[in-house]
């Protein structure tokens, strides 16, 4: 008996009360990575609610609920059920000025649906829908009532045994809905959309109706290659993609050619040519070649040309380059993979760039430096001097992301953008 009281307080307390509760999920890519920082709108009409994904992809957003008057159109109206408490069923009375379809869904506090739907299309006039939940354990339930694929209100029920019984006589006093009954509003959620500089813009829709405690959305899967291109197939080996606001890039840096010793020139000899850090191939299966401006340009001089990349790419221009910075917001360490880097240069990665700290070849008689503490990435932009052209430029220890002058007989990394 003290148990029941208890519950009926919890029922008198919660009537007319406005709370605060929440939706929740996750942001996560193709592969599972988490993806930070992304703005989040909930459309939940009327209403819009504001959130930020966190480091590990979770988000939380408040959305508050209450009593509200008058939820159904005029001439409809939904009962309390009656008897409530009830043991083990109870009745719902459903007024309608027009024959229409009900269904009456009932779940449990998880939101776990816990009878089979009842649906049934009903005369005008009064009508009774009987909720058995024999063999349930005591406690409180959700059902909700829609009519017609339009209106949809949502009671509490309250299955206690030992309490009273529906009798097959019994009637339901027909109440419109108010603030003085046992029933709640559900809020149907529009769309939740996603935007950052990086992702650009995503859209869900088809989210599930809210209608207390915490919904949780689970994992949301925002695909990270650029659409209609997953993968690029190139001089036999496959390269992954990553869309970065309106740039498509490859994911992983250029490793194409034939291997030369770094104490050798690159020639415009019709053989595209390549540096293996160290001068061992295993470092360009792991970290992508390294060339000379030349050779990477194919020995053109027009910004925005091929060069070595596969058909449909080309070697970034400077203005391209300047575009990625702005749009990880000149934030460095979202270029690098996480492994990459120490302290404040340490890889944050949520542009999915994934740089490594690849190193470079020194122009100064071909020896090789920097491996695991910086990386250069060519530009088909000249400048500085004749012998100069543009780089973007990751170090281990900062998040700068430099943007100068490089020599063009070094080595350096390539990564290719789609045109």
């Amino acid at each position: 008996m003290k148990n029941v009281v208890l519950l009926l307080l919890v029922i008198v307390c919660f009537t007319g009360e406005i709370k605060s509760q929440g939706v929740t999920g996750k942001l996560v890519d193709e592969n599972g990575a988490a993806l930070a920082e992304v703005q989040l709108q909930l459309y939940a009409s009327p209403n819009v609610y504001n959130a930020i994904s966190g480091s590990d992809g979770t988000f939380s957003f408040d959305i508050i609920t209450g009593l509200e008057d008058n939820q159904l159109p005029t001439g409809y109206f939904v009962s309390d059920n009656f008897p409530n408490p009830f043991n083990p069923r109870t009745r719902i009375g459903i007024t309608l000025p027009n024959s229409g379809n009900v269904k009456v869904e009932v779940f449990n506090l998880l939101g776990e649906s816990v009878v089979d739907v009842i649906e049934q299309t009903f005369d005008a006039g009064t009508n009774y829908i009987d909720i058995e939940l024999n063999g349930l354990p005591n406690g409180i339930y959700v059902s909700r009532i829609t009519i017609g694929d339009k209106y949809a209100v949502v009671k509490k029920l309250m299955l206690i045994y030992g309490s009273q019984h529906l009798t097959t006589s019994g009637g339901v006093i027909n109440t419109q809905l108010n603030k003085s009954s046992n029933n709640y509003l559900e809020t149907v959620l529009d769309s939740l959309v996603a935007t950052s500089s990086i992702i650009g813009r995503k859209t869900f829709t088809n989210l599930p109706v809210f209608v207390s405690g915490t919904l949780n959305l689970g994992d949301l899967i925002i695909e990270r290659y650029c659409p209609g291109t997953p993968t690029v197939t190139y001089a036999g080996k496959t390269y992954n993609t990553v869309q970065i606001g309106n740039q498509c890039w490859l994911k992983e840096n250029l490793d194409v050619g034939t291997m030369i010793p770094g104490i050798d020139e690159m020639a415009n000899n019709g053989i595209i040519e390549k540096y293996c850090y160290n001068n061992n191939p295993t470092n360009c299966e792991t970290y992508g070649g390294l060339y000379q401006w030349n050779e990477t340009m194919q020995y053109s001089t027009t910004p925005g040309v091929q060069g070595i990349c596969p058909p449909e790419w080309h070697i970034p221009t400077w203005e391209e380059f300047n575009t990625l910075k702005g749009a990880v917001g000149g934030d460095g360490n979202a270029l690098k993979r996480e492994d990459q880097g120490i302290g404040g240069g340490q890889g944050t990665n949520t542009s999915g760039f994934s740089a490594l700290l690849a190193g470079f070849r020194d122009d100064d008689g071909g020896s090789f430096g920097g491996l695991g503490y910086y990386t250069t990435f060519w530009s088909s932009t000249e400048g500085g001097s004749a012998a100069g052209a543009g780089v973007l430029f990751l170090g281990y220890d900062n998040g700068v992301i430099g943007l100068y002058y490089g020599t063009k007989t070094d080595g350096f990394s390539v990564r290719c953008l789609k045109d």
